[in-house]
């Protein structure tokens, strides 16, 4: 889907999302072993934060989908070797979703008000903002945080 044909508002909110996870792949520079170190004072791996992007993409897309009778199905993500290529499968997959939910959504239903469900922080809020908050800035939020995991990861394989 050509993303420059969703005019409107929606469009709007499929390009920031777009944006946010080409800033996320611009972070996910490093080697399999480096996704997968944990800082020794406990947290996250870079894995873990890819991984839990994509979920919170997936998840809120396709809740708001199914209160619209969105159609978001898609292919399943194939098995690979390379951790990092799953990875980036995984977020690819998760971003189709918006793509296929902003392609139907019209710019009037982003004011209509929408719950997400626990463990989400963001409990209400129309559906504009609950889409730039969670496949935006999220996004945006997380890729620091797996840039800064990578270079950690780098300084410790090196000693």
């Amino acid at each position: 889907m050509d993303i420059l044909r969703v005019k409107g508002r929606t469009g709007e909110v499929l390009r920031f999302g777009l944006g946010a996870r080409s800033w996320l792949y611009a972070q996910m520079e490093g080697a399999p072993e480096e996704f997968t170190w944990r800082p020794p004072e406990g947290g996250r791996s870079a894995s873990d934060v890819v991984s839990h992007i994509a979920w919170v993409v997936s998840v809120v897309c396709t809740k708001i989908a199914e209160d619209y009778n969105i159609d978001t199905s898609g292919k399943d993500i194939g098995a690979t070797a390379n951790l990092v290529v799953a990875l980036r499968e995984e977020v690819e997959t998760a971003y189709d979703i918006l793509r296929k939910l902003c392609r139907d959504l019209r710019d009037e239903q982003l004011d209509e008000t929408t719950k997400l469900p626990p463990p989400s922080q963001i409990k209400k809020g129309t559906v504009e903002q609950v889409l730039r908050i969670m496949t935006g800035y999220h996004t945006i939020h997380h890729a620091g945080q797996v840039a800064l995991l990578i270079r950690r990861a780098k300084t410790a394989v090196l000693k």
